[in-house]
């Protein structure tokens, strides 16, 4: 498992966790154990209800091939970037900037792992081995990486810090911020502050503010002000 370092929008770099070759090798076995389970249901109820009998030429090979086709683009755009398989194995696909890819990022990849697997069979396997970033041909095309939930989890557990029990949030609007939110607000704080990056901290501030519509107090600095709202979250999470 190694890392790499993607830039955010706010021009702030991030270590990530790319997901191992072996990772996604297992989580692709997955995919095909829940497929073929799938299927097998698919089948038994086409029999067990006659539906065999209306069923014939393109409407049953629809029916049966159609899942395939839908079941990785779909699902992935849908899921955060997981299919269920990936999802088992905590690990998910990125844009290389961190961000969620789009639909036709995801056909994008269907398509050229059809190419992958049924032109040049192992071609993905060898062009993963040989990337710096674990990427496939299909990564490569639509500019998107395959990370570990790891430093996600570790965030996660450094978002939710214990607040003393007489703490009285400040900012009311922070009870609707996304759990993705505090998470990217979380690492660009840290990043910022580590980097020493004053001008980042102010922008940092600018798009909270955007985001729950609200104003940061003029006597109050860029970071204390974040840092009040990621614990304002962390109180209304926490009830």
């Amino acid at each position: 498992m190694s890392d790499f370092q993607i830039r955010t929008a706010q021009n702030v770099l991030i270590s990530q966790n790319l997901a191992g070759v072996g990772q996604r090798f297992v989580a692709v076995i997955l995919d095909l154990l829940f497929l073929s389970l799938f299927y097998y249901f698919v089948i038994y109820l086409i029999n067990y209800a006659k539906f065999d009998k209306l069923l014939s030429g393109w409407s049953f090979v629809a029916v049966l091939t159609l899942p395939y086709f839908l079941y990785y683009p779909l699902l992935q755009y849908w899921n955060n970037g997981q299919t269920v398989g990936k999802q088992l194995m905590k690990i998910r696909i990125v844009k290389s900037d961190n961000s969620h890819p789009k639909l036709g990022d995801f056909l994008i990849r269907w398509v050229l792992r059809l190419f992958e697997i049924n032109v040049i069979p192992g071609l993905g396997l060898i062009v993963m081995l040989f990337s710096d970033k674990n990427q496939r041909l299909g990564d490569m095309v639509a500019g998107t990486v395959v990370v570990t939930e790891q430093k996600k989890q570790q965030l996660n557990h450094s978002i939710f810090e214990e607040l003393e029990q007489t703490y009285q949030p400040v900012f009311e609007s922070a009870a609707n911020l996304k759990e993705s939110d505090v998470q990217l607000i979380k690492s660009v704080l840290v990043e910022a502050k580590k980097r020493g990056k004053k001008d980042i901290l102010r922008k940092l501030s600018g798009k909270v503010e955007i985001l729950l519509q609200i104003q940061r107090p003029k006597n109050m600095p860029y970071d204390q002000f974040v840092k009040t709202v990621l614990r304002d979250y962390n109180y209304f999470a926490g009830k």
